[in-house]
């Protein structure tokens, strides 16, 4: 990890608040938060207070770097983040991105879908 902008955290602290991970991540805490409360960063809750480990943090900081984003086997949207395509296909695990799954109600990848095929390929006439 490097070395944070605020000399005030102490990078080689074991335990971080998640104003503390904001700050030696260079994003803002409600980011940390979110995170956090989603289950996508590990962190300990102590009362009313997180506290993430610094393996949690590394571990985190990798496993971001390898799994982020993808696209979404419906509408063949690329993501740039899992949160965005946290659904799959009930069938074949294919992931599905909120905007399907949510508002278009479509649980099925285009491979599942009966139809999808013809209607995933735009039609060209001849002349």
């Amino acid at each position: 990890m490097n070395e944070p902008e605020n000399p005030a955290v102490d990078a080689k602290k074991e335990f971080f608040s998640l104003e503390e991970v904001a700050i030696l991540m260079g994003v803002g805490y409600q980011l940390i938060y979110k995170l956090v409360r989603a289950g996508e960063m590990p962190a300990a809750r102590i009362g009313k207070i997180y506290r993430v480990s610094r393996r949690d943090l590394d571990a985190y900081l990798e496993q971001s770097k390898s799994h982020s984003g993808g696209v979404c086997s419906v509408c063949g949207k690329t993501y740039h983040s899992r949160l965005s395509l946290k659904h799959t296909c009930t069938q074949c695990d294919e992931p599905i991105c909120v905007d399907c799954w949510d508002r278009k109600k479509i649980h099925l990848c285009r491979a599942h879908t009966p139809g999808a095929e013809v209607a995933a390929t735009p039609s060209v006439e001849k002349n």
